[in-house]
């Protein structure tokens, strides 16, 4: 069933005899629409919208919009790091006890929806991927939860950002969603998953491209665009020939011409160089100019992976030294904690208040996935877990293999350990 046929049957009743359609991009906000509900959406102009989305051009003459966005390397970068670090994470269910201890639910009915298939038409990876993508091109990643007639959630769908118009009745959230050109329909905000980024006012989030980002990718974009015709167009030629004598116009233009034909192009490279008649061959420096424009084309990366947040190094600018640590596996813990920390947090307030209904179940985005890759760090972090360095351990052995998909063994290994006597060593602990 398709998305359009899915959205129907969950916002209106669908006639018996429609027809499933693909899915249709939006090509304008809902905003501009009457909701059945009887709650008109305030439009935006063509500037609002423009604005809005970031689709005004700058200081540097380019216009920064979500596609034209992409097609700088470095944003292209940030936000795959960020989406791809965030969709390799598990989302684990808890329950919470009344003496402030957590049993983790592993065969709870909303596992497989977002770990494993948010709907029949995407992966939980891909869903993941496209929530943090539409967070930082348009400020906010919307998620349709579509339940059964006993009001239990079934799917998960992912809805473009510019399908949706947030309103407010009173102190209440609602969405209007645009099912098709022309259709649209009012969703309650118990059944609509809303990921905001950075500055949410009540209604959006803020575009990272849009806010933070819009001038360095603007200038970013200049650059590139000097770069590509400054290399189409060959203006500058990187060596010179001299002759102590006169040429005329003629011999000119055969030397010219003759040089092009035999030491121009990949087939002609390693080729030796042979002159008669005193030439000389003088390699002509960079220009001042093009070394500038370089320069800023390294600073705008440093500029754009700021403004993302995440280490310039992780998209691979390794030129300047980084503050966040002395080790890749240092910087990677940055990554994790002032990178993604901040939106696994608001991600998951937002699945804890729409999913549940109670305080007693909750969901947490597992963090020692992104671990995993450094065995060194991990180990150390067990070794110390289980009192490894003669202090109290707070996991056990079997709670460990549990996380390493091991079976438990039982006994002593299901045991926190507690030191009895200074000569008593700690499990794991070196000799």
């Amino acid at each position: 069933m398709s998305l359009f046929a899915r959205l129907s049957n969950r916002l209106t009743v669908a006639p018996r005899n429609a027809v499933a359609v693909q899915r249709i991009e939006p090509s304008w906000p809902a905003a501009v629409m009457n909701i059945d509900s009887g709650i008109t959406a305030t439009s935006l102009s063509y500037s609002e919208l423009m604005e809005a989305i970031g689709a005004m051009a700058d200081e540097s003459g380019e216009v920064v919009t979500p596609t034209t966005a992409l097609q700088v390397s470095a944003v292209f970068a940030c936000i795959r790091l960020i989406a791809g670090a965030k969709a390799s994470l598990p989302v684990d269910f808890y329950r919470r006890g009344a003496d402030s201890t957590r049993t983790l639910v592993e065969d709870h009915p909303l596992w497989w929806v977002f770990n494993e298939r948010p709907s029949p038409a995407i992966s939980a990876a891909a869903f993941w991927e496209y929530i943090e993508a539409s967070r930082h091109l348009y400020g906010d990643g919307f998620a349709l939860l579509i339940r059964d007639g006993y009001g239990t959630i079934q799917e998960a769908l992912p809805i473009h950002p510019l399908a949706v118009a947030p309103f407010r009745i009173d102190n209440e959230l609602n969405y209007a969603v645009q099912v098709k050109p022309g259709l649209t329909r009012a969703v309650n905000q118990a059944d609509m998953l809303h990921f905001t980024n950075f500055g949410f006012d009540g209604l959006r989030g803020m575009s990272t491209i849009a806010w933070g980002a819009r001038r360095g990718i603007g200038i970013a974009l200049a650059a590139d665009k000097h770069s590509a015709n400054y290399y189409r167009n060959a203006t500058t030629a990187k060596v010179a020939l001299t002759y102590d004598g006169k040429l005329d116009n003629d011999q000119i233009e055969s030397l010219r011409t003759q040089w092009a034909s035999r030491y121009s192009g990949s087939t002609n490279a390693g080729k030796p160089i042979v002159l008669t008649q005193g030439g000389k061959v003088e390699q002509l420096s960079m220009s001042a100019a093009d070394a500038q424009l370089l320069q800023s084309r390294q600073f705008q990366v440093i500029d754009i992976a700021r403004t993302f947040g995440v280490p310039p190094f992780m998209i691979g600018e390794t030129d300047k030294a980084s503050a966040w640590g002395t080790g890749v596996s240092e910087m990677g813990q940055g990554f994790i904690n002032y990178t993604l920390q901040p939106h696994l947090v608001r991600d998951e307030q937002e699945l804890n208040y729409k999913l549940f209904k109670t305080a007693k179940n909750y969901v947490e985005f597992d963090r020692s996935a992104l671990l995993r890759g450094d065995l060194t760090k991990l180990g150390d972090y067990y070794r110390q877990a289980i009192g490894g360095s003669q202090g109290p351990g707070w996991m056990t052995v079997d709670e460990i293999r549990r996380l390493e998909k091991l079976k438990p063994i039982g006994a002593d290994a299901a045991q926190l350990y507690r030191q009895a006597n200074p000569s008593q060593p700690a499990p794991g602990a070196k000799p």
